[in-house]
């Protein structure tokens, strides 16, 4: 956990919080030595001039004190926001990846690490650690003021840091179960809130939020047992704090009885004794904080620098031709083979529709070729060169896709079909325009600026996926890859689908439709026929859609309008 400081956005503030802290501790002194100079030389000397001077040198030591725990706060401040700002393009592209890799839950909430690291380095205890540092100092001003005095409060320091010893033990055991229990009892509840409906209509809802409460009831469970744990260990780690308190005076007293200590030395020693297990008390109320943010950094660790992309040659804008060179797929993170060895080729301009069962591969087919989802073996070419050759910002532009399942970023509708770019509304209307969406969107109750809650809720599933084509239309595409683009529209949506999917063919768009039935592709070059992630058939139209067709039966009559 440490590490965190020797990080060169969080090192950098530490010599100034070092020296800042040395000063802290340096000036804590001033208020012993004051109340020992009160009781020892003011009252039985009656000096008024000497109380003036030696108050307010003590009120400009407690100034100088805030004005540098002020500071020190400000460059713990800073460093917590060096570390999000360095960590933060790490954390939002492998929750992108894991987003793409359908297993949101490996990093979704890496976001909730990386706050909690900063929160940990913005908090009390960095502070507590660099005045723990100084903590012989306050054993050697205990010691010089008598042997004794300094005997007493290093054997109490040390029974002391034994109980924040056995606390950080049990707290060790107990952590990552209670992280692992949380954030279970999280995906549970979060599951199940997203399948409310189904659960609801089919009569499984009550089964549902049982697994949720036990999983739950087991979160509680470990952090009870943890509470239960430590907080006895605790409660004796207090009885010693303040055991060793009235020691520490008994001692001062009895020494100052037999006339080896002044009177105001009593005050004294137990003021600079508390300042001296100060650090140690704060870091041993805190061991939960320190253990969670342990076990954030540790999750954190593993994920940087995974989000660096490499320096890539900038290439020219592509032109549409796309050739796939026996690929082998499976989803991200997966084993089993999805595409196995597809080769094809689009020539820029072409068409292709995209026909076969479900379970086929024909979305992966969709994700590879847009580059959404790498190929395990193989090599998808755009324009002759290796996909992974372009920089992902710079090969999304003129790349436009539907997938199978709209979803929408808060925002405005038009934010959303201008792919979060600096808005032109030109080209956000041509798009709309060439979905044949712009009717659509004016009918909404603010048209373009209509407000998007997350995912795209308070729209029909048709609103979305024909703002999903318009999205996808932005900007005029080369390749346009639509995945079942027809799902959700109704008759009038399908018409203007086809409309759509025509206009880009016009325009010269190298083309790929996904679709379960022929009649939505039957116009397109090209008919790819898939099963079992094999290409079946693949050839110009008017040669394969024939084969597909009952006998006697000719494109024209299927086609939905």
């Amino acid at each position: 956990m440490l590490r965190i400081f020797s990080l060169p956005y969080v090192r950098r503030p530490i010599g100034i919080a070092l020296g800042a802290s040395l000063a802290i501790n340096v000036l804590t002194l001033v208020t012993p030595l004051y109340l020992t100079q009160l009781y020892d030389r003011v009252i039985p000397s009656r000096s008024g001039a000497t109380l003036i001077a030696i108050a307010a040198i003590t009120l400009v030591a407690i100034i100088l004190t805030s004005l540098l725990e002020m500071l020190r706060g400000l460059v713990f401040a800073r460093a917590g926001m060096g570390l999000y700002a360095e960590m933060e393009a790490d954390v939002l592209a492998v929750s992108r990846k894991s987003a793409l890799a359908g297993a949101p839950g490996r990093r979704a909430r890496a976001f909730e690490d990386l706050e909690q690291v900063r929160g940990f380095v913005t908090g009390p205890i960095p502070a507590a650690l660099f005045d723990l540092l100084f903590v012989p100092l306050f054993a050697i001003v205990l010691f010089a003021v008598h042997v004794w005095i300094g005997v007493a409060s290093l054997g109490c320091a040390i029974a002391l840091a034994i109980a924040a010893w056995a606390s950080r033990r049990t707290m060790a055991r107990t952590s990552d179960e209670i992280v692992m229990r949380q954030r279970q009892a999280g995906d549970a509840l979060e599951a199940h809130l997203a399948s409310a409906e189904s659960a609801t209509a089919m009569g499984y809802a009550g089964r549902a939020e049982s697994q949720a409460a036990q999983l739950n009831r087991l979160s509680l469970t470990a952090q009870i047992s943890s509470t239960v744990s430590t907080s006895g260990v605790a409660s004796i780690a207090r009885g010693i704090r303040s055991a060793s308190q009235i020691l520490i005076l008994a001692i001062a007293a009895w020494l100052a009885v037999n006339g080896q200590v002044s009177g105001g030395s009593i005050v004294a020693c137990s003021i600079v004794f508390s300042k001296a297990l100060a650090p140690i008390d704060q870091i041993l109320g805190a061991w939960r904080q320190v253990f969670s943010a342990r076990s954030a950094w540790a999750r954190l660790a593993g994920i940087e620098g995974e989000g660096d992309l490499r320096d890539t040659l900038r290439l020219p804008a592509p032109r549409g031709a796309v050739a796939f060179e026996n690929v082998i797929a499976a989803s991200p993170g997966g084993t089993v083979p999805i595409l196995k060895g597809v080769s094809l080729a689009l020539q820029p301009g072409q068409s292709v529709g995209i026909v076969g069962p479900s379970g086929s591969g024909k979305s992966t087919l969709a994700k590879v070729m847009v580059g959404a989802w790498a190929a395990a073996r193989g090599t998808v070419r755009i324009d002759g060169a290796d996909i992974t050759q372009y920089d992902a910002e710079e090969l999304g532009r003129p790349i436009g896709y539907l997938p199978q399942n709209v979803t929408l970023l808060p925002g405005t509708v038009a934010d959303n079909i201008g792919r979060l770019n600096e808005r032109d509304d030109e080209a956000i209307v041509a798009a709309a325009r060439a979905a044949n969406a712009h009717d659509m969107i004016l009918g909404l109750p603010q048209g373009y600026d209509t407000p998007v809650s997350g995912l795209g809720f308070g729209l029909s599933g048709g609103q979305r996926q024909r703002i999903g084509l318009a999205r996808a239309l932005y900007g005029d595409p080369i390749l346009v890859v639509l995945d079942e683009p027809e799902t959700g529209l109704d008759g009038e949506g399908e018409v203007a689908l086809n409309q759509a999917v025509q206009a880009a063919r016009r325009r010269g768009a190298t083309l790929a439709v996904i679709a379960h039935r022929p009649s939505l592709v039957h116009t397109l070059d090209l008919l790819l026929v898939m099963n079992a992630g094999t290409i079946v058939k693949f050839g110009p139209m008017v040669e394969i859609l024939p084969q597909l067709l009952p006998q006697n039966q000719k494109p024209s009559q299927v086609v939905r309008t």
